[in-house]
């Protein structure tokens, strides 16, 4: 895809730390952050080798929403741009031009959790035309296909084995995933719609999202059923490998200075305050070496406010003491945005 340089970054601050605690064998890997602030955040974990700490800032005015791996590299997202291309090593950062032609990108983009391809939304510079763009993750090859009488700018999207579904300020579009993108659209009357899974269910879809309480959605024949799971409200929602693929069992999120786990089979939550720390952006973290579940891995931020912890926890036994802590010599901002990058074993990128 056609980059752009730019200008040099100024060099990161590279800092070794300390861990509290023991970092998991089969938990190896790097935790990257993006605050809307632009400042990059990585932790390199190792049992072998401890923790290490590196920080820059990015270049460009955007404001920074989401971040994700894909390609070996680690792409940020903002609000009205291009994707940022990052080296894992913080190295590097350039403008990549993924949907062509200079568009901007929504700043949801999404793994297809079969193929891999990079799905996103493109608007044309002049926001006359909003397109639906995949990018292949074998060749690095797109195709697109345009977004019909979208009522408003989309947002954010979701994907299913057959249909997308775009969201859109107040409305909801369902279209098939191939062929022309003929969109249904149903009023909602919910004015920021983040989903963070679908799936297909006969003639019906089955949406998490938050809104942000975190809510189940079903959509069918242009009418929306909403079921409330928690009403207080989430800042982040994310699933594990298991619910990727099929109907999720379980859902963490976190609000304020809360981590929560949430049983949608039982209708059960597990609860745990972290006052007086402030909870960020974590991941999902497969563990090759422990079939008994995943770890949360994930930032909080120090009532202090100048400094951060970047704590590792069962993720079936949230209210445990996390197994490591590593301080960071820094407080991580709202809105801080994080993925995991694997080292060790197979080579994942991180979930939609």
């Amino acid at each position: 895809m056609p980059t752009s340089a730019g200008p040099s970054l100024p060099p990161p601050v590279h800092l070794d730390l300390e861990v509290h605690g023991s970092i998991p064998a089969g938990l190896s890997g790097q935790m990257v952050g993006i605050g809307p602030d632009g400042v990059v955040h990585s932790v390199v974990l190792s049992s072998a080798h401890g923790a290490s700490y590196r920080t820059r800032r990015l270049l460009g005015e955007a404001t920074v929403r989401n971040v994700l791996v894909f390609g070996g590299t680690i792409l940020a997202f903002g609000d009205d741009s291009q994707a940022h291309e990052l080296s894992a090593d913080l190295d590097t950062c350039r403008l990549v031009d993924l949907a062509g032609q200079g568009r901007v990108l929504a700043p949801f983009p999404k793994h297809d959790p079969v193929t891999r391809d990079l799905h996103l939304v493109a608007q044309a510079v002049d926001g006359t035309q909003q397109s639906h763009v995949v990018v292949a993750a074998s060749a690095l090859t797109r195709s697109e296909r345009p977004i019909l009488d979208a009522p408003r700018l989309i947002t954010d999207f979701a994907l299913t084995a057959d249909r997308v579904l775009f969201a859109a300020s107040g409305f909801v579009g369902i279209a098939p995933r191939t062929g022309e993108a003929r969109t249904t659209w149903i009023a909602t009357n919910t004015p920021a719609l983040h989903p963070f899974h679908a799936r297909d269910a006969g003639d019906e879809v089955v949406l998490l999202a938050l809104t942000p309480s975190l809510e189940r959605w079903t959509l069918s024949a242009g009418s929306v059923q909403r079921e409330v799971l928690d009403p207080t409200p989430r800042r982040f929602a994310h699933l594990g490998d298991e619910g990727i693929h099929r109907a999720p069992r379980w859902v963490w999120t976190t609000g304020d200075d809360t981590l929560r786990r949430h049983d949608l089979v039982h209708s059960r939550h597990a609860h745990h305050s972290l006052r007086p720390y402030e909870v960020g952006d974590f991941a999902v973290v497969a563990d090759a070496k422990r079939p008994s579940g995943d770890w949360l891995v994930g930032f909080v931020r120090a009532p202090s406010g100048l400094t951060s912890d970047l704590r590792v926890i069962d993720a079936a036994h949230i209210d445990a003491p996390a197994v490591a802590t590593i301080r960071v010599p820094r407080p991580f901002p709202h809105g801080l945005r994080c993925t995991w990058i694997y080292r060790t074993h197979t080579n994942k990128e991180n979930r939609p």
